[in-house]
């Protein structure tokens, strides 16, 4: 029999393939080989069912945490911005599918994108120690510059693929130059 998390897992797979409509209970219960009403016995309806499967698809443990204390800022928010990238990358066709059914569902996007509010808050706390260290400048809006790094691996992740011509280079190459382009704007000492 399969479990609530397998059934969780199939579902978010087969959305991220086949989007809200074609994400049919029918093909659901085939693909985790139950029968449909197992499904609607454990989750309510379908709405429920794939609420749940983006909100675990999505959730859990931060990819990445930066360290407590920066060690090097160029290494540290590297290593962390490739892991998110990782992450989103794995998860893209989930946050298309999402960001295309929006309009007619706004609780989608937000639960496929939760893991960048988790990124944005740990960014804010190191570039905040960074500063209290004296490791950056007092100049320079922390907010806006984790803002952008967060937003530029995002970018880079869901369109690389797409738009492949675009991209030149390898995304751990794309993500120390966003890594660097933060660190001067906000007077890092150090910069990648």
């Amino acid at each position: 029999m399969a479990t609530r998390e397998s059934l969780l897992d199939v579902t978010a797979r087969l959305y991220s393939e086949h989007g809200w409509r074609g994400t049919t209970t029918r093909r659901i219960a085939a693909a985790a080989g139950v029968n449909e009403v197992t499904l609607f016995r454990q989750f309510g309806s379908k709405e429920s069912l794939l609420l749940q499967a983006i909100r675990h698809a999505s959730a859990g443990k931060p990819t990445a945490t930066l360290p407590e204390v920066p060690e090097s800022l160029a290494k540290d928010l590297t290593v962390w911005a490739v892991a998110h990238h990782r992450s989103i990358a794995a998860k893209s066709g989930m946050i298309r599918s999402c960001l295309a059914e929006s309009e007619e569902r706004p609780a989608l996007a937000p639960r496929a994108c939760e893991g960048g509010a988790v990124a944005l808050e740990d960014g804010r706390r190191y570039l905040g120690t960074a500063r209290e260290l004296g490791l950056i400048g007092p100049e320079g809006s922390i907010e806006g510059a984790i803002q952008m790094l967060v937003d530029a691996v995002f970018m880079d992740a869901m369109i690389r693929d797409i738009v492949p011509a675009t991209h030149q280079r390898t995304p751990e190459e794309a993500v120390a130059l966003f890594v660097d382009v933060v660190l001067r704007a906000l007077g890092a000492r150090e910069v990648a």
